[in-house]
């Protein structure tokens, strides 16, 4: 046999190790096989650009909700809405993105993840360009519900690009913690320029600069997403149409009754018949799923129990979050009587303190069960609502607000970032789309129930039109905020997972090649680490 040359090695190997797994990028070594490309032709090979790209995606998306909140008072000037028409700034984004999740999904594990994840992109920027020449309640509304649609087929694609991407273990832990951190930071962050720019340059940058940079992350994206981002798993390509349009009438259905009924209340007509036409809706589709061969959902991505606890923990955990997001918002101003500026730069620890848990989030997870995590994390969230219920007229922002805020964040970053990870733990390739979908549909579900529950306590505890009457009524919303985290340290003793997988544990991969090339045991062992 003749030896083989150091070329003829150099050729082998990236015959062998390339096709082997067609999703992943090229490593150094692999880069260095091709030297005649030119440098944006090698952007794809690079995981930590496609992790900042899809980060960069979900925190715009999260921006583009939390940055129109606070300059709420403005947009009633200038778009001429009626004050009972002003929430429809806030719920034509999150009824398409809610509806849309699910469709987005679907159709990247069906037609690939690059191709959706750069469609929504762009058509998410197209849409924020437009919401900034709105000046009709009408136009705005229906653009914004478009921006929503852009932004729901956004996200699950590029939550699958990355668990497809990247190996269970410590590295998708990383890419998991450092994409919904985005997310986490992206409401504070929103918060922050609404805020700014409202006092400054005026609202319609808060969508001029969004648009700019989401179309800039949207040129990035289709050079650094790998183009085996669009390699299909499956071979029935079938679209589950009735499926897609039942669980969309449905879901904006059920969106617009918790959203509207603050408002115009809950026994309305108004609201009570799309909700009852939308649980119809919902209903049939799981009966539709279950019949058919091609569903959009398909049911075996419930027999994981990770995703099972991670879906219902994650609704708590937006309640709150949104509970507190909202109410120290009006705390804020209505109560220690801050400025729309002040108010968003008191944000600031909030968000630096998320960064700052999910840094170091990481490396918990080699040493402490995620279970355990969540349920201290859920503690110290129920513990901030609680300092917050303290706030009285005059009290200074250090008093009491500051530290609770230390203490939320402290808690919230761990106890959100445990179910993103969970929750795709168990998916193979072909799933992550959907499972992806179906958890960002939770975070977006949890949210108005939330502000649902916490409304009514407020309504119910209001006195008067002062500061002191105010607090009345936020203090007890705040309290039902507590509530929700007891509800959520409930739901992780009885659904979160008494282990994690093995590679949880940073076990690397060598130890499963040994036992492949020694005994025979590698699927033994892979099996292994997919049980509890």
């Amino acid at each position: 046999m003749s030896k083989m040359t150091d070329a003829d090695a150099s050729t082998l190997a990236s015959v062998a190790i390339t096709p082997s797994n067609p999703g992943a990028p090229l490593s150094k070594e692999q880069d260095q096989l091709q030297p005649g490309l030119p440098w944006y032709k090698r952007l794809d090979q690079n995981r930590n650009l496609l992790l900042i790209v899809a980060s960069c995606a979900q925190l715009l998306d999260i921006v583009s909700i939390a940055s129109v909140t606070i300059a709420l008072p403005s947009l009633l000037r200038d778009v001429h809405y009626e004050q009972n028409q002003l929430q429809w700034v806030i719920s034509s984004y999150a009824l398409t993105y809610s509806a849309f999740l699910l469709v987005g999904g679907r159709m990247g594990d069906l037609f690939g993840h690059r191709r959706v994840f750069l469609t929504g992109v762009f058509w998410f920027a197209l849409w924020t360009l437009i919401c900034g020449f709105a000046r009709n309640p009408i136009f705005m509304s229906v653009a914004r519900g478009l921006q929503g649609a852009g932004a729901g087929l956004t996200i699950p694609s590029a939550m699958a690009l990355l668990t497809t991407s990247y190996p269970l273990g410590p590295e998708r832990n990383y890419a998991m913690v450092v994409f919904g951190g985005a997310g986490c930071i992206g409401q504070t962050l929103g918060v922050l320029i609404g805020g700014i720019f409202d006092a400054t340059i005026g609202w319609p940058w808060i969508f001029y600069i969004t648009a700019i940079l989401a179309a800039f992350v949207g040129v990035v994206a289709l050079l650094a997403v790998p183009k085996s981002g669009d390699v299909i798993h499956v071979t029935d390509r079938r679209v589950d149409y009735i499926g897609v349009f039942s669980f969309v009438l449905g879901i904006i259905a059920v969106v617009y009754y918790l959203s509207e009924s603050t408002t115009v209340g809950w026994g309305s007509a108004q609201t009570l018949a799309p909700f009852l036409v939308g649980v119809a809706l919902l209903g049939f589709f799981i009966f539709w799923e279950h019949r058919i061969s091609y569903p959009i959902m398909p049911f075996r991505i419930w027999s994981s129990a990770r995703l099972r606890a991670s879906v219902v923990i994650i609704i708590s955990i937006t309640a709150t979050y949104n509970t507190l997001i909202f109410y120290t918002s009006l705390t804020f101003q209505n109560v220690l009587l801050f400025s729309p500026l002040i108010t968003a730069c008191c944000y600031i620890v909030h968000g630096v303190g998320m960064a700052l848990g999910l840094f170091f989030l990481n490396k918990l997870y080699a040493v402490v069960r995620t279970k355990v995590i969540m349920f201290l994390g859920l503690v110290f969230v129920t513990v901030s609502a609680i300092i917050f219920a303290q706030i009285v007229p005059g009290s200074g922002y250090w008093h009491y607000a500051f530290p609770a805020l230390i203490v939320n964040c402290i808690g919230q970053a761990p106890a959100w970032m445990c179910c993103q990870v969970t929750a795709v733990a168990d998916a193979p390739d072909e799933d992550q789309g959907v499972v992806g979908a179906v958890y960002n549909v939770a975070i977006q579900l949890g949210g108005p129930i939330g502000l649902a529950i916490s409304t009514i306590v407020n309504q119910r505890f209001t006195t008067s039109e002062s500061p002191a009457g105010f607090m009345d009524g936020y203090r007890a919303a705040f309290y039902s905020m507590a509530g929700m985290g007891a509800v959520g340290l409930v739901l992780v003793v009885l659904m979160a997972a008494n282990q994690d997988p093995i590679e949880f544990k940073g076990v690397v991969a060598e130890d499963s090649q040994v036992t492949d090339e020694g005994s025979g045991g590698g699927q033994e062992e892979k099996d292994l680490e997919r049980t509890l």
